[in-house]
């Protein structure tokens, strides 16, 4: 089954949010999915030390801190076991991310609509795209929309979807919305499921949201699939 990176060399793109987000929505549709936390941060591995305190189940399986000799023979004994398999990889270019987009199905680069994210976006295109000359093989990704404002495309989102466009790069279709709800679930260690209108606003929205992009993303793998 596929692995499926989250990259960029950029700290603040939404990485971990979205490796989260779409682990909880593909989990909560009845996938079987394992995530590597290979951040040095550990935000999702702390997620679950906190639910597990808690006395909570998880939904889906957690590898922290994996070592970089590991890291494939680990992806290669989960893929065969789970539907998905997410990698959330430090943000920047190392042996790490090297070896995990080796065995990646397809890559995520989510992004800021700023000029600067934008160019970080450039960097981690032409990482992939230099791994994939030395594999000899195709490495597929989509750029992804990162903390999206719900309400507002600013003329300078407008610019960079279109520069997107005439460079021919493959964006997915959805976007992951800047909502309280993605920030909540980590302050309470819960899932969009497990949150309530009372404690966390735009919750129905976040839920959508969450629905959408783990659909596009599932739509990308069966398109690089079907290739």
């Amino acid at each position: 089954m596929p692995a499926i990176s989250v990259a960029n060399p950029k700290g603040g793109a939404g990485k971990t949010t979205l490796t989260f987000v779409l682990a909880c929505e593909l989990a909560r549709s009845g996938g079987s999915v394992a995530v590597i936390d290979a951040d040095p941060n550990a935000i999702i591995a702390g997620w679950a030390r906190k639910r597990t305190e808690q006395g909570k189940a998880l939904p889906f399986e957690i590898i922290a801190s994996p070592k970089e000799s590991e890291l494939i023979g680990m992806i290669d004994r989960l893929t065969p076991a789970h539907d998905f398999v997410l990698i959330d990889l430090e943000g920047t270019a190392s042996r790490m991310t090297s070896r995990a987009l080796a065995r990646s199905h397809l890559v995520l680069i989510p992004f800021n609509l700023s000029p600067i994210d934008a160019e970080l976006a450039a960097n981690a295109v032409a990482l992939i795209q230099e791994e994939a000359e030395a594999l000899g093989r195709n490495i597929p990704f989509r750029l992804v929309r990162s903390r999206d404002n719900a309400a507002i495309e600013t003329k300078t989102a407008k610019r960079i979807v279109a520069a997107i466009t005439d460079a021919e790069l493959p964006l997915l279709p959805a976007r992951l919305v800047e909502r309280a709800a993605y920030r909540d679930i980590f302050d309470f260690a819960a899932t969009l499921d497990e949150l309530s209108d009372g404690e966390t606003s735009g919750l129905t929205a976040a839920r959508r949201n969450a629905f959408e992009v783990a659909q596009a993303v599932v739509q990308a793998v069966q398109q690089e699939t079907n290739r």
